[in-house]
């Protein structure tokens, strides 16, 4: 019995024990609830909501709220510093408008931000500097970035561009009549000279939107946005400016952004919708339409400066795919009055191997123009681009390059493309046309259709048919109405061997006034040119010339 009423005793401890912790644990866990309290919806109306204004709503939410804005015409000129959703009611209904940049997403160190954004439209957007300025250069208004909206990196110092930033979707959303503008000149950073010392240097970056972390849009347009200014030496992403990370665009439209510089400072035009500098592009289903490049200088031969890009540049460390996509109507123009002038790319210019897959690309166009007394040679490439790698089942239609000088030398190459290393297969190559004209200087085209840019090139069940290449000067030559495989001068692409297996070269033409060399109708080729399948008839003057042939 003492035995029982020992254990008893023990026993009623332990039950006591027990329930004070379970007791505990249950405050606890309350506590925790309590502390961690669910997601809040944040009301934005003109009135009669907790809110007016977005910035505050913005200010005050938590990391995983919802901020709902109401119709209605918004300041802009605020910064997300915390992951949420922001929702509008609908792009014509939802406006927010104003400052520099419209919407700041992220600071360092805010790199896990996850920010949804869907539902408005982001405009009148003015940036005069960007969060590198100081940074790399040490002061601020250097680089303008991010007119709309600008997803600043992380990690940012002295040295260094820091490392990408938030994770964002914008989506059903329109992008649209923002501008970057820098206020600062510094000497140039390269060292790039320029008469009477170093060149000057200051840059405008995506016009309506400057991405440093992972950016994805859905069903959005991206529209007037101006990359374009009158103190910058470079202007790059008239649309967006993609700095790092990746950007991926699905069912959207980029339709009239721009890129530009003029004299004095200006030296390089560069992108007119979408630079990557850095990070993977991925586009599929989207519209690319009426984008410009456009640099008109004032230069000696001396000083380097160009025109690249009508719609997109994929830059050295960057990939790209594009799909599904129709990328016409673009354009990029340099004009110099003080020396020569190079344009290249109306559409799409990749320093990396890219992908395309059932695109289209239509009526882009190049245009270079020496209007001083130089005798350095100006150059047009690429009516399309300057690609490599593997394109399926896409068309070239009715894109062109046209070169004049007043004085000097003019050359033309690629009315639709320069391409190689790579391959095309199952696609169209019809009515591109490449011209160069010279009054006083020695002109020199090739490729009304299509430039072998490198080996090796091989083009499988796809037409060449209706191109034109066209030289007009005093002296020069014209090679390869439909396609052209040499190497060019000028540091011009190397050409190589190229195969061309199930696809038909006819009805193409190249042409020159007196005094110039006309060769290759349908082909001109220097290189061993192996042919399957592949007919080249009733072409002008002739089918193939060259070496090759």
């Amino acid at each position: 019995m003492t035995i029982g009423r020992t254990r008893g005793v023990r026993t009623g401890r332990g039950m006591r024990a027990a329930t004070v912790l379970v007791a505990m644990v249950t405050a606890g866990i309350a506590l925790a609830f309590a502390s961690a309290s669910p997601a809040a919806t944040l009301q934005v109306c003109p009135s009669g909501c907790q809110y007016s204004q977005i910035a505050p709503a913005v200010a005050a939410a938590q990391s995983g709220d919802t901020v709902t804005v109401a119709a209605g015409t918004y300041q802009g000129g605020f910064t997300i510093g915390v992951s949420l959703t922001l929702t509008g009611a609908g792009a014509t209904q939802t406006i927010i408008k104003g400052g520099g940049p419209v919407v700041t997403i992220g600071a360092p160190g805010s790199s896990k931000l996850n920010v949804s954004i869907t539902g408005v439209t982001i405009t009148g957007g003015v940036t005069q500097s960007s969060p590198i300025s100081i940074p790399l250069y040490g002061k601020a208004g250097v680089v303008a970035a991010g007119g709309g909206v600008e997803i600043t990196p992380d990690n940012i110092k002295k040295g260094s561009s820091g490392t990408p930033g938030a994770t964002v979707t914008i989506a059903n959303s329109v992008i649209t009549g923002n501008s970057v503008a820098p206020t600062t000149l510094i000497p140039s950073p390269s060292g790039a000279t320029c008469p009477g010392g170093l060149c000057k240097y200051a840059a405008a970056y995506g016009g309506g939107i400057d991405n440093a972390g992972n950016l994805t849009l859905t069903n959005t347009t991206v529209s007037d946005n101006s990359a374009v200014s009158a103190l910058a030496s470079d202007a790059d992403g008239g649309g967006i400016e993609n700095e790092m990370g990746s950007l991926t665009i699905v069912d959207s439209t980029f339709i009239g952004n721009k890129a530009g510089v003029m004299a004095p400072n200006g030296r390089f035009a560069d992108s007119g919708a979408i630079d990557v500098d850095k990070g993977a592009l991925t586009i599929r289903g989207s519209s690319v339409t009426h984008n410009s490049a456009t640099a008109t200088t004032a230069w000696p031969d001396s000083v380097m400066s160009a025109a690249i890009g009508g719609a997109i540049h994929t830059k050295p460390g960057s990939t790209a795919t594009i799909s599904n996509t129709t990328i016409s109507d673009n354009s990029v123009t340099q004009t110099n009055t003080g020396g020569s002038a190079n344009a290249d790319s109306g559409a799409l210019h990749t320093d990396v191997n890219i992908t395309l897959n059932d695109d289209i690309f239509a009526d882009n166009h190049v245009r270079a123009v020496s209007l001083g007394s130089s005798s350095a040679d100006t150059d047009g490439n690429s009516g399309v681009g300057e690609l490599a790698g593997t394109i399926n089942n896409t068309r070239f239609i009715g894109n062109t390059v046209t070169v004049s000088s007043a004085h000097g030398p003019a050359s033309a190459e690629g009315g639709s493309m320069i391409f190689g290393p790579g391959s095309i297969s199952n696609s169209v190559i019809h009515g591109n046309h490449a011209s160069a004209t010279s009054p006083r200087g020695t002109v020199y085209v090739i490729a009304g259709g299509i430039d072998a840019g490198g080996p090796p090139m091989t083009m499988r069940n796809t037409p060449v048919s209706g191109n034109t290449a066209k030289a007009t000067g005093r002296s020069g030559t014209a090679l390869g109405g439909g396609i052209g495989d040499a190497a060019v001068p000028n540091n011009g692409p190397p050409g190589g061997p190229l195969t061309l297996e199930g696809s038909k070269v006819t009805d193409n033409t190249v042409s020159g006034g007196a005094g110039i060399t006309v060769r290759g109708g349908g082909v001109f080729a220097n290189f061993k040119l192996t042919i399957t399948n592949s007919p080249i008839n009733a072409n002008t003057p002739d089918q193939c010339a060259g070496t090759g042939c």
